[in-house]
């Protein structure tokens, strides 16, 4: 039996801002868990990894979300059972799971320039089969008179408070979307969109030619264990939420795109 992930709008990935004196920004997510033992692990990129007063980046802390007439979760450390814990990727931590226990909360905490998904979290229920991971995803987003900019799954891409529309994208991340995401866009020039692969330019870059619409989709070994958390915002529409395999289009004609978001995610 799977987890299921609580997943309103902009929660998968709520990133808190870091201003110039705090440089380091937090990003939840909660998982409500079936009854069982579990064990958390966490697998730590080796590039981009940074180490302060001991602590290494990014690091997730594990606690539970506050929830009326339900327990906090107790987890078994080294030092006996805590209320929360830490894991960045050389331990393992495991948690009991009652009909009376409260949402799982896993904070990543990363460094600036740094990026969440740099660090994915395991869930394996002792005695079960293992719970599917979080994918990592990076969306490289090419931003009209901005260039490239790279955003972490489930965080909008968009130019800010600047009034700039995004010509392309690419998604890059964990080695199995290679062969299971795949993604189109539409723009003047491909009104119908072109689906391409992981790893591929969608749109164009430096053309000046706005995203007229986008669309992702799971395909593979992947599709049966995960789904797709996607977005797109335009200039005079707003906010699209996706669905699997459709192009998000705008309602009004030549209407430029402006910011979007995606994740990959266990069902």
């Amino acid at each position: 039996m799977q987890p299921n992930i609580l997943a309103p709008a902009d929660t998968t990935a709520v990133t808190t801002p870091a201003s110039s004196a705090d440089p380091v920004r937090a990003t939840p997510k909660v998982m409500a868990l079936p009854e069982g033992t579990y064990y958390i692990t966490t697998r730590l990129s080796a590039e981009g990894r940074q180490q302060i007063k001991g602590v290494t980046f990014p690091c997730v802390q594990l606690s539970s979300l506050p929830e009326p007439g339900r327990k906090a979760l107790q987890f078994l450390t080294p030092d006996g059972l805590s209320t929360s814990t830490w894991i960045s990727g050389s331990n393992g931590v495991a948690v009991l799971v009652t009909a009376d226990s409260a949402p799982l909360l896993l904070t990543t905490l990363s460094l600036n320039g740094q990026l969440s998904s740099q660090i994915s979290i395991g869930v394996q229920r002792l005695g079960d089969e293992t719970v599917p991971a979080t994918i990592d995803v990076r969306l490289v987003a090419h931003i009209q008179r901005m260039g490239d900019k790279v955003f972490a799954g489930g965080e909008w891409a968009s130019a800010g408070d600047h009034l700039l529309w995004l010509e392309g994208f690419t998604v890059v991340g964990s080695p199995e979307l290679a062969d299971s995401l795949e993604y189109c866009a539409a723009n003047p020039i491909d009104q119908a969109g072109t689906w391409v692969k992981a790893g591929t330019l969608a749109g164009t870059q430096g053309r000046g030619l706005p995203l007229l619409g986008a669309g992702f989709r799971l395909v593979g070994p992947l599709a049966a264990t995960h789904r797709l958390d996607y977005a797109v915002r335009f200039l005079r529409h707003g906010d699209i939420e996706g669905q699997a395999g459709v192009l998000c289009r705008s309602s009004q004609p030549q209407d430029p795109l402006m910011a979007m978001k995606v994740a990959v995610l266990p069902r």
